[in-house]
């Protein structure tokens, strides 16, 4: 009788012990993907992603200046080549639009909640933000 109470005890904690686990485990998943989320540019916000010897880059860089998109329009520019900050943070950008980020590149441009990659896209949603049509 005594094995049998003991027996039950010890289940009934690994089970207690368990279930404690599975909570503790999916609250700090909670909490980690808040914090990631966090690192994604509010979808107000106009972020261009370059590298700094992207030639595609530059050619959107220079495009820029000469349309003044950034005295019409504010733009946040980030170098992910450098800056792996900034690279982190594309990563997680280009997820958030249902993006494989194994599968992106610069230039990126993220406005409105939304991505777009490459040079004609780019520049595209730029002058439909600044009616440079």
């Amino acid at each position: 009788m005594d094995k049998k109470i003991i027996l039950t005890a010890v289940f009934i904690s690994v089970i207690i012990l368990i279930f404690s686990y599975i909570l503790v485990s999916s609250a700090g998943k909670k909490e980690e993907k808040k914090s990631l989320n966090s690192l994604i540019p509010s979808k107000d916000k106009i972020v261009f992603y370059y590298g700094n010897t992207c030639p595609h880059c530059a050619e959107v860089e220079e495009w820029m200046k000469k349309e003044k998109i950034e005295e019409k329009i504010k733009i946040e520019k980030k170098e992910v080549y450098q800056n792996q900050a900034n690279a982190q943070e594309l990563t997680l950008v280009a997820q958030s639009c249902g993006l494989d980020p194994n599968a992106i590149g610069v230039p990126f441009l993220y406005a409105n909640g939304r991505c777009y990659i490459g040079t004609p896209e780019v520049e595209r949603i730029l002058k439909e933000k600044t009616n440079n049509k």
